[in-house]
């Protein structure tokens, strides 16, 4: 597929605070409530467990799937073979247009009852996701264009699996997540030119992280940010017995050479990256990345505190759900709440990028 550019448009608090606002939310029954808890992150992430899958989303009709004309818009466009693309569900090739996918992805990846501006920002960060996957920048595992897989690429979820999670608010949770898809069609945000690769995850704590601290691979609109959540930022505590730490960091370090209860002495945070997140971890007589620690003990941030109980347990408190690079959900929905617009949004979470529109090569005229 090609890709062709034309001319441009400009278009942690302290972890006590944070905890005790949380605990505080959860006593209330708040925190990114209706929508049952989120299992994972996006755009590389968490097991989120979906519902059998019977049949796509038909909520877009054919034919519609032509951005408005550059010309009448006044932005930059990027050029693709086509809006159609192939979607692995449950190991299943879909065919399907763009915007019809982006429906099951924006209700599969972040609560419908956000801001109706956090949605937008959604709909534009999976479409660019899903845009440069169809240019041929991205490979999808499966070998589809894309797949329903969050390790891989993004949820999505079909229309029956949205009525049995949204029951009666089916009608309403329908309608936002349409509206966000359908206000900012064939919109993508890009950099240089060039689609980004729109990162995004549930919760950041105080600051969005660089890319490089993660993936190795140092991008310049995926830098850290601050990132406005407050004391809503996700907090999470989980406790290990002093066995259980031990065995599962034996399992996954075998040159720790840790042997019996984890104690103070097996692990020790060396290094933190600018963001505040465990950088490089000892783990009894082995050096570890602190997303490889992170993965090790499901543990949902690199954002954390470990300390020893006099129960006997491990806890680690972690600030903060996912990767941490890109747009923070949490924070755009916050950021949406204080009156920002979709627009904003994207361009402080993705330092210099611009909004561009897609244009198919196939489409009619």
């Amino acid at each position: 597929m090609s890709i062709k550019r034309h001319r441009k448009a400009t278009v942690f608090g302290t972890l006590t605070r944070l905890l005790a606002a949380a605990l505080a939310g959860l006593a209330a029954g708040a925190l990114f409530a209706p929508d049952p808890p989120r299992q994972r992150e996006t755009a590389s992430g968490e097991p989120l467990p979906l519902v059998p899958v019977s049949e796509p989303l038909p909520l877009m009709p054919a034919g519609t799937e032509q951005a408005p004309s550059d010309e009448a818009a006044g932005m930059g466009v990027i050029e693709l073979d086509s809006p159609r693309l192939t979607v692995s569900i449950d190991g299943a090739p879909c065919a399907m247009e763009l915007e019809e996918y982006l429906v099951g992805v924006v209700a599969g990846e972040m609560s419908a009852a956000s801001c109706p501006e956090a949605l937008k920002a959604q709909a534009v960060a999976a479409r660019t996701f899903t845009a440069l996957h169809m240019a041929g920048k991205a490979a999808c595992k499966s070998g589809c264009t894309v797949c329903s897989d969050p390790f891989c690429c993004q949820a999505y979820l079909t229309d029956a699996e949205l009525h049995a999670r949204w029951g009666d608010a089916y009608p309403k949770y329908s309608e936002a997540i349409r509206s966000a898809v359908e206000e900012t069609r064939g919109l993508v945000a890009v950099y240089g030119g060039e689609l980004i690769n729109a990162l995004y995850h549930a919760s950041s704590g105080h600051a969005t992280e660089s890319s490089e601290a993660v993936f190795a691979n140092a991008l310049p609109y995926l830098v850290s940010v601050d990132s406005p959540e407050g004391d809503s930022g996700a907090v999470s505590v989980q406790e290990f017995g002093a066995e259980e730490a031990a065995g599962r960091l034996a399992a996954a370090f075998p040159k720790s050479n840790i042997k019996g209860p984890l104690s103070e002495a097996d692990i020790e945070v060396l290094r933190l990256t600018p963001s505040g997140r465990a950088d490089r971890v000892r783990v009894g007589e082995t050096e570890v990345s602190g997303m490889e620690l992170r993965l090790a003990l499901g543990l949902k941030s690199t954002a954390f505190t470990v300390e020893f109980t006099r129960e006997g347990a491990v806890r680690f408190t972690c600030i903060g759900y996912g990767h941490g690079v890109g747009m923070s959900q949490l924070g755009a929905n916050d950021m949406a709440a204080a009156g920002a617009d979709f627009a904003r949004i994207l361009a402080h979470y993705y330092t210099g990028t611009e909004l561009y529109l897609l244009k198919y090569a196939d489409a009619p005229g």
